[in-house]
């Protein structure tokens, strides 16, 4: 495993909390920057102000 691939092998574990199942440096990247955009997303607490907020 190059360096490279062992970067984004170490990266990949840590946005996915796991080991990718196949090492593609080009996969892994675009999977990575998607996920990595999705959590920069702000996130609304409650779509509907005046419901309760439920667990």
């Amino acid at each position: 495993m190059t360096q490279d691939e062992q970067a984004l092998v170490d990266k990949w574990i840590a946005v996915f909390c796991e080991a990718p199942p196949i090492v593609d440096a080009e996969l892994m990247r675009s999977l990575i920057a998607e996920q990595e955009a999705i959590l920069r997303r702000p996130v609304a607490c409650q779509s509907n102000p005046s419901a309760p907020a439920t667990v």
